[in-house]
């Protein structure tokens, strides 16, 4: 079940506030998970899972999974959980003769969407030695720091975090660990990191120049960029807008269910044009566009499709010519050269080396390289800091297109609150980093956290964000 990874990268973060509920759905899904294998019912199992669980795993082979490889597992004595990432819920299965990692997450409808067993890695475990770090622990900011970075930097399959803090108008460094596992170097404001999701946020940047070039408008129905060959995306009369593409309430799935990969350790590198078009012509919205809030790296994907075709251009050069160049982002880019390999952290998942990812038609929803030095610039970008008509673009992707209940999207930007105030947010994660950007356009301060893990620095980053609310 190897193929349901890329599902666990790429994904917005389950905000701290719903964490409980969200693991108290989950750990009931689990005891009926429980309940209906020690029965050996695979047809059970199943109904449990949702439509993008089904649409990835067919019940005849998720029977012969059950059969062949989890039901000779013997009785499964208890589950334990251990911690909750980006939504995906961590339990230890102890079984009678083995001891597994259970991976559970819920869907909207709270039906399973991960549904993974794999080697156990203890959650709790710390490592035995500290980390080397660059902070200078002198300012109560660099002491703040170090008491958020310590305990996650102890968990043993930590590797390093690049940290760059934007406060008083002053930009503040810190690096922690390692940019690959026993080479004692630390990472810094240069070094190279997967910075997934946040990549999001560029796509919604080109989009805005677009539509304030006239080339697009936000409420101009997907079809009209797209194929002729593609019937009408729409649902009793609604079509889906180029707006919710960008701000995940088209109704488009989170993922294609022509989705495979022949190499799991570099996902979607073989997903190009023609295959998203291909699941476009047989796909059939189930809901009304613009209704309801459903995260989707396809829609974000197939902005950047969109784009380059209106601009006949590439993701790379739409990404240097608008943004990066005019922003002096060097190390920001699609593609590295053969010199940025020295600089390029390498990436983990559970202690395990993870090989960078590559995209071709899902470049627009997470495929942007870049270091905490840039970042920081792009976050100064989001505060005004910007050629005029770059920041007019920007300022574009900050108005609210979205809202429902707790809620809130721009085009692909989020809006969080980790303390009293409202921030504007974003994540990534890719097969072995993590990344977090927080900006307070009110107070002018900003948060950037890169690692090379698949732990979440998400609870680090906002907890950062609250603290500085307060700092004078």
């Amino acid at each position: 079940m190897n193929k349901l990874l890329p599902l666990l990268a790429m994904l917005m973060v389950t905000p701290a506030i719903f964490a409980q509920t969200q693991q108290q759905k989950i750990d009931s899904v689990c005891k009926l998970v429980k309940q209906y294998f020690n029965a050996k019912d695979a047809e059970n199992i199943y109904a449990l899972a949702g439509a993008d669980f089904h649409k990835q795993l067919p019940p005849e082979t998720f029977k012969q999974v059950c059969t062949n490889n989890l039901f000779p597992l013997g009785e499964l004595k208890e589950t334990v959980f251990e911690n909750i990432t980006d939504g995906v819920g961590k339990y230890k299965a102890v079984f009678a003769t083995a001891k597994l990692d259970l991976l559970l997450s819920l869907d909207k409808t709270d039906k399973i969407q991960v549904f993974l067993f794999r080697p156990y890695t203890d959650a709790t475990a710390k490592k035995t030695t500290k980390v080397p770090f660059t902070n200078p622990l002198v300012t109560s900011l660099d002491k703040k720091v170090d008491s958020i970075l310590q305990p996650f930097m102890a968990e043993v399959n930590t590797v390093g975090v690049s940290i760059a803090v934007l406060k008083g108008g002053k930009v503040y460094y810190y690096g922690y660990g390692e940019t690959a596992k026993g080479n004692n170097q630390v990472p810094d404001q240069l070094t190279i990191f997967e910075i997934g999701s946040i990549s999001k946020t560029f796509t919604a940047t080109l989009l805005a120049d677009a539509v304030n070039k006239g080339k697009i408008n936000l409420d101009d129905p997907a079809n009209k960029y797209l194929p002729d060959s593609i019937p009408a995306l729409s649902f009793e009369g609604v079509p889906v807008t180029v707006k919710s593409l960008i701000n995940h309430s088209s109704g488009i799935p989170r993922m294609p269910d022509n989705f495979t990969s022949v190499n799991d350790n570099d996902p979607y590198k073989d997903y190009d044009n023609s295959k998203m078009f291909s699941f476009y012509k047989h796909f059939k919205p189930t809901r009304k566009p613009g209704a309801s809030y459903e995260y989707s790296n396809l829609a974000a994907g197939t902005v950047g499709v969109i784009l380059e075709k209106l601009n006949k251009a590439t993701y790379e050069n739409m990404l240097f010519n608008t943004i990066t160049k005019p922003l002096g982002m060097n190390d920001t880019k699609q593609y590295l050269h053969k010199e940025d390999s020295v600089r390029f952290a390498k990436g983990y998942a559970d202690g395990n080396y993870a090989a960078p990812w590559n995209f071709k038609a899902f470049m627009g929803a997470g495929g942007i390289r870049s270091t905490a030095a840039d970042m920081v610039k792009y976050a100064e970008a989001q505060l005004g800091k910007a050629p005029t008509a770059l920041n007019k673009d920007i300022q574009l992707t900050h108005t609210p297109t979205f809202t429902s209940g707790n809620t809130t999207v721009a085009l692909a930007w989020h809006y969080i609150k980790p303390g009293a105030d409202e921030i504007l947010f974003h994540n990534g994660g890719t097969g072995g980093y993590r990344s977090y950007l927080g900006v307070n356009l009110q107070k002018k301060f900003a948060v950037v956290m890169l690692s090379n893990t698949t732990i979440s620095v998400d609870g680090l980053g906002n907890d950062l964000m609250k603290w500085l609310e307060n700092d004078r």
